[in-house]
């Protein structure tokens, strides 16, 4: 995750550098809609004070202690709340088409702050409606590798997993500022508003 903040650092404070005028902020939210509810983890887990000398056992064993088959069940978060920066990298002569440079932070479906750093790039059919397909690094997005404790622990590691992925979008537009959004990707497909803030000329 922590390759994942520099990258979203660097395009957010470098990209403002070459587009101070050009930059917008979107404040978001998606429902999100999992294949599953939740993943279940199972692991063998030791039952504290049950420790038996082996010399008192049959065979060869040098150790000797209870351990119980445990499950748990991580539930899926379906409330993402997003902050996203948008830089544009090239606009069409008629504003058909454009490559933006793209930082979100979000709470994901892990329930843990996520960071996404990449490139979206958008076709915009009707002055009301635009439909993306982004890609780039996605942090906390790995399987759950960390038992240690009901709630969900870090994924891969203390700094969380970090993946490289795409994302398809499609806005429908309500007015100059609000829009509706649909967003898909193979771990996730989201439904939600967003409010777009962008500088005056």
């Amino acid at each position: 995750m922590k390759h994942c903040i520099v990258v979203w650092a660097f395009l957010l404070l470098g990209g403002n550098a070459h587009a101070q005028q050009q930059w917008s902020i979107e404040l978001g939210y998606l429902r999100a809609f999992h294949k599953d509810l939740g993943v279940t983890q199972q692991d063998w887990i030791l039952v504290d004070g049950t420790w038996t000398d082996p010399a008192n056992l049959p065979g060869q064993s040098t150790y000797a202690f209870t351990f119980r088959d445990t499950s748990w069940f991580y539930g899926f978060n379906h409330d993402l709340p997003l902050f996203t920066t948008r830089i544009p990298l090239s606009v069409s002569k008629n504003e058909q088409w454009e490559l933006d440079i793209i930082q979100s932070v979000m709470w994901n479906s892990w329930r843990q702050i996520a960071f996404m750093a990449g490139l979206d790039f958008r076709f915009h059919p009707h002055e009301r409606i635009s439909v993306g397909l982004q890609g780039g690094l996605l942090s906390g997005y790995h399987d759950v590798n960390d038992l240690l404790n009901p709630t969900l622990e870090p994924l891969e590691g203390e700094g969380g997993g970090t993946l490289l992925g795409a994302n398809a979008t499609a806005d429908v537009y309500l007015s100059e500022h609000w829009a509706v959004r649909v967003s898909y990707n193979p771990l996730v497909t989201g439904l939600g508003l967003f409010y777009k803030i962008s500088p005056k000329e």
